[in-house]
């Protein structure tokens, strides 16, 4: 019995699918597709279409093979489709519908291409043509048509080529291919919800403009829901899951007035995401060699306002950065902490890490998508600056260039910045060391307005002293304009020259002082030296000059040992900067030594100056000249007066005698000698005889011309 229930049964379903076939077969033919869809097609998309074989099954659905969209000149292929088919219901077939449930297109490929006058392929697509008369006639009779309602529910494209190219070579060539895979309901005339999934693999991307790229194997995934509604002319994101490479973003949200001027409210949230996968995708566009990433980020933000006016949009959440380590070229910072946004401002709240260093960074942005205002205050217990701006190393020379200087720089001077933002903050650091050199309450006063950046103010105690300064940059400038005035009151000469210029190491001691303005002009090095003007003062007590170049030769050029070391009970003078030279005025003094060194220093360290040395009786006596020389040297107290010069480098200083100043004081002295050797001779006249006493005033006239 069961067994002929179930025969029954099989026969029925056999019966049916013969008659399901039939009806397929008269209603739903070949020539009523083809007739169905390529003038509405050619309608709706003002292009020619072509269309190859119809195959029609009651399972397979409707198959079409070979689609074709033509481009404008109906001899290029738009988009090409080697599959086309259409699923749909069978039981709706029994009341003269097709609703299809899928629509799949196969291996489809399309080109997109702008021509060099900036139109893309893709312009006219849609656009009718033609008086109203003609548009009538191109619509087809709905008796030729099928006697069918038509509802789509999915749409698969499966292994799509697409390829995009720009003649005018602004915008990157791509090549790469898609699957995507959507359903589509009506609910209602004016309103569409799909829902669906995107599989996007970019392989190639060409970027024409500096710098060039070739960019290879991008991936792009996207999991959506979205509501559209027609009437409205808007858009609602239910979700839309975005994955490129290894990053991740969800959106949710309102796209509104799409027809005119469309304006987001929207939800965007990054799960937490380790950054070197941030970097990782990144690596494909910009160059960012030397730089290494870790830690991770995590953000959820609102956004709100216009698409086309970016600075006018409104931001509401908290970017959270967590233990996020920036490695470049050597030099190690870790940033941790948060960004909070509103609709006016962002709040900063980090804490960084260099090495030992930590410092917080607090403050705010305001208008930070245009024109930002920003306060940025630093404070840190204890800073070591070595580890924040470690010695640069000189790179090495490539094979073949050995012993060959750089090729110099740019030739053109800085173009002036226009930065529509503004700044200002304060740094505190308890404790500052740089090379040795310790400085406490370190205070700082920054702002930058206008493009022109300035340091108000900057002080700091080192040692027993003090150093305050004040400075400014003028950045709307070619080259850019500068100042600089600082003052140092009391340091330890001996250990800011130790830390600050170790070549220079234990050769300056004492306590020195100092005034100094500048303004100058310029970031090329001719133009710095040729514009920079200044003046400045100095003083130091109880100090001493040794174990350099410009002591030692001094002690070499008089046969001195002693002249290696120039004690300084005190010293002070005056300098002046203007067409790259340092005018010097001074005076040196210790209990056995003097000079007044002045002249020009070279700020490309050449020397050309001359000073009156004056040394003690005891040093004079030391002197390598012979006993007749020294002797036009001494004075009435027995001290020796040298006219000397100095021309070389500080590196390569060389003494020389001055001549023309020498021979005058030595004329001076034996004319003096001259006039009292002849005074004395009067005197010793004898009344008697008329005869002079010991020298005739002719033998006294030849010894002064000797």
């Amino acid at each position: 019995m069961v067994k002929k229930i179930l025969l029954i049964c099989i026969v029925l379903i056999a019966v049916i699918i013969i008659a399901l076939t039939a009806l397929i077969k008269i209603y739903v033919t070949a020539e009523r597709v083809r007739a169905f869809i390529i003038p509405r097609a050619e309608t709706a998309l003002n292009r020619k279409v072509n269309i190859g074989e119809i195959n029609i099954g009651l399972f397979k659905g409707i198959e079409v093979k070979d689609l074709v969209i033509k481009e404008a000149d109906e001899k290029t292929d738009f988009l090409s489709s080697k599959h086309f088919v259409l699923k749909y219901r069978l039981l709706p077939l029994l009341s003269k519908k097709v609703i299809i449930d899928e629509v799949k297109l196969i291996s489809p490929e399309i080109r997109i291409e702008r021509d060099r006058k900036g139109k893309f392929n893709f312009e006219d697509i849609g656009q009718k043509q033609g008086p109203p008369e003609e548009k009538e006639k191109k619509q087809v009779d709905a008796q030729n048509g099928l006697p069918v309602s038509l509802l789509i529910k999915k749409i698969e494209i499966i292994d799509a080529r697409l390829s995009f190219v720009d003649l005018k070579k602004e915008l990157p060539d791509i090549k790469g291919s898609v699957n995507i895979s959507t359903e589509i309901r009506s609910s209602g005339r004016n309103k569409i919800f799909t829902a669906g999934n995107m599989d996007l693999r970019l392989d190639e991307i060409i970027i024409h403009k500096a710098p060039a790229k070739h960019i290879r194997d991008l991936n792009v995934g996207l999991k959506y829901a979205v509501s559209v509604n027609l009437e409205s002319n808007s858009i609602r994101i239910d979700t839309a899951d975005l994955k490129v490479q290894e990053i991740s973003a969800s959106v949710t949200g309102d796209i509104t007035n799409l027809g005119t001027s469309p304006k987001i409210n929207i939800a965007v949230s990054i799960p937490e995401t380790q950054v070197k996968n941030i970097q990782k995708s990144l690596e494909s566009f910009t160059d960012i060699k030397g730089l290494s990433l870790s830690g991770s980020v995590k953000a959820d933000l609102k956004l709100t306002g216009p698409v086309k006016e970016i600075q006018s949009l409104k931001a509401t959440g908290t970017l959270m950065l967590g233990k996020v380590s920036i490695n470049y070229n050597g030099v190690k910072a870790v940033l941790d902490g948060d960004l909070k946004f509103n609709e006016q401002s962002m709040t900063i709240n980090l804490i960084s890490t260099i090495g030992k260093n930590t410092a917080e960074l607090k403050g705010s942005v305001h208008s930070y998508f245009k024109n930002q205002k920003i306060n940025l205050n630093l404070y840190s217990k204890k800073l070591f600056l070595d580890e924040v701006f470690p010695e640069s190393r000189p790179k090495s020379s490539s094979p073949g260039q050995k012993g060959k200087p750089a090729r110099a720089g740019a030739s053109a001077e800085a173009k002036p910045l226009d930065l529509r933002l503004t700044a200002n903050g304060e740094i505190k650091i308890d404790s500052v060391i740089y090379k040795g050199l310790t400085m406490t309450d370190f205070y700082a006063r920054y702002q930058l307005k206008n493009n022109k950046f300035e340091i108000t103010k900057m002080t700091a105690l080192v040692g027993k002293g003090r150093f305050n300064l004040n400075s400014g940059i003028d950045l709307s400038r070619p080259g850019y304009t500068y100042r600089l005035a600082s003052n140092l009151d009391s340091l330890d000469a001996e250990e800011v020259v130790n830390s600050m210029f170790p070549k220079a190491k234990d050769t300056v001691f004492g306590t020195i002082s100092f005034n100094l303005k500048l303004n100058g002009a310029g970031t090329l090095p001719e133009n710095i030296r040729k514009n920079l003007v200044g003046s400045g003062d100095f003083n130091i007590k109880n100090g001493k000059i040794a174990n350099n170049k410009i002591s030692e030769n001094l002690a070499l050029f008089l046969g001195i040992n002693e002249l290696r070391t120039i004690p300084l009970k005190k010293a002070a003078g005056t300098i002046k900067i203007q067409n790259g030279t340092v005018r010097l005025d001074s005076i040196f003094s210790s209990d056995d030594i003097s000079m007044n060194p002045s002249g020009n220093i070279g700020l490309d360290k050449t020397l050309d100056l001359a000073f009156d040395l004056k040394l003690s009786p005891g040093l004079t006596d030391k002197l390598a000249f012979r006993a007749g020389e020294i002797k036009y040297i001494k004075d009435e107290a027995g001290w020796g007066v040298i006219p000397l010069k100095i021309s070389g480098t500080f590196s390569a200083p060389s003494y020389s005698i001055d001549i023309a100043k020498a021979g005058k004081r030595v004329i001076e002295k034996k004319t003096k000698k001259f006039i009292e050797d002849l005074l004395n001779q009067n005197k010793k006249q004898a009344p008697e005889d008329g005869k002079q006493g010991d020298k005739k005033p002719a033998d006294l006239l030849r010894e002064l011309f000797k």
